[in-house]
């Protein structure tokens, strides 16, 4: 009996403490004195404001701010992941990353984001998707746990293409549009940043020996076309705003938020994508993992959609350009220069073999003779 006396004591006392734990989360979980410092930071710093302030109507917008500070209201943040994590699509509920919840300053997030805050939207695909850990976790060792915390840390997962792969996989799983593709985040790298143009120049290192043909004859034509543009006369005569929709399609690597591009004419990255990723693979000498990334290019049906470049009508300003210039012969222009350096070589031996002929006419009049 008495050994069960202190069974149950001892069981007892534990039922206590564990309650009494649990209870002290509810009312003070951990994640709170994260809040409570950024709101104290952020009221020391409204009041040192109000100090300084001068005109009435500031000051009572700083007051305002102040007393607002002053009763902050402490809860989870977080971001629904949605895509294709929902009951609704048979997956395990909906997919949450309450990051957010602790790392609640978001001048200081943006800052140390500072490379991707412009073109990532956080909303949709979170934090977790580029840094790992568990999301949903409220914890610090929980939700840090497997957690790639800076860039260096992301990049140390490149031990092959498998990685990259599956992060553009899970990029497509939370996109909530139809019809996206892991493919369609090739642009990415692993830490989530657009991936850098690197130019033909590095490519062709070793392409220049490996896919020797190949190379030329890209060379001779589509690099080229951005000097052949050059020429043109409706590209001389107008203005920039004109000359962006040639950029579009005879540059590598367009920006059209900036107008800027990484390289003229079409080179490989035009087609193979930005060279940051798979290029990182080639100098380490895993061509194989590199290869598998370089080999996805853009489908027929994306090269001809309403952004690729091999639409019809791509030329309208060009023709409406040229109809109103009739001194310009258009038919001219609109001719590839590879096209043009055939008819001058046919010309050329058209004339040779008339030439010819006279003289052997003339050889032959003067044997008679």
């Amino acid at each position: 009996m008495e050994i069960k006396r202190k069974l149950f004591l001892l069981f007892s006392i534990m039922l206590i403490l564990s309650s009494y734990i649990w209870l002290k989360d509810v009312v003070e979980p951990g994640w709170k004195k994260y809040q409570e410092e950024y709101y104290e930071q952020k009221r020391k710093g409204v009041e040192k404001e109000l100090e300084n302030a001068k005109g009435a109507e500031e000051i009572e917008k700083l007051k305002v701010k102040l007393a607002k500070l002053q009763k902050p209201k402490y809860e989870i943040k977080q971001i629904l992941l949605l895509g294709e994590y929902s009951w609704a699509n048979q997956r395990n509920g909906q997919k949450v990353d309450r990051c957010m919840t602790c790392h609640i300053d978001e001048g200081k997030l943006k800052a140390s984001h500072n490379t991707v805050v412009k073109t990532f939207p956080f909303d949709i695909y979170g934090c977790s998707v580029c840094h790992g850990g568990s999301g949903r976790a409220l914890d610090v060792e929980q939700a840090h746990h497997n957690i790639f915390k800076h860039k260096r840390d992301m990049r140390k997962r490149l031990e092959n293409s498998d990685a990259i792969f599956a992060m553009w996989e899970e990029f497509a799983t939370l996109s909530p549009e139809e019809e996206i593709e892991w493919g369609d985040f090739k642009n990415r790298t692993i830490t989530g940043e657009k991936a850098i143009y690197m130019g033909s120049g590095r490519c062709l290192r070793c392409h220049t020996g490996l896919t020797a043909p190949h190379v030329e004859r890209w060379k001779r034509v589509k690099f080229e076309s951005f000097r052949v543009i050059q020429e043109a006369p409706d590209f001389i005569d107008g203005d920039e705003n004109y000359r962006k929709t040639c950029y579009e399609c005879h540059t590598t690597g367009y920006d059209k938020e900036t107008g800027t591009y990484a390289e003229e004419g079409i080179t490989c990255e035009a087609c193979h994508g930005p060279g940051e990723v798979f290029g990182y693979f080639m100098d380490l000498g895993r061509a194989l993992d590199g290869a598998k990334i370089a080999r996805i290019t853009p489908a027929y049906n994306v090269c001809g959609s309403n952004t690729g470049c091999h639409r019809s009508r791509r030329h309208e300003k060009r023709v409406k350009y040229f109809r109103e210039n009739k001194e310009l012969d258009p038919y001219e222009w609109f001719k590839p220069k590879y096209k043009r350096l055939v008819d001058e070589f046919l010309n050329e031996s058209v004339e040779m073999n008339i030439i010819n002929k006279l003289d052997v006419i003339k050889s032959h009049y003067k044997l008679k003779n």
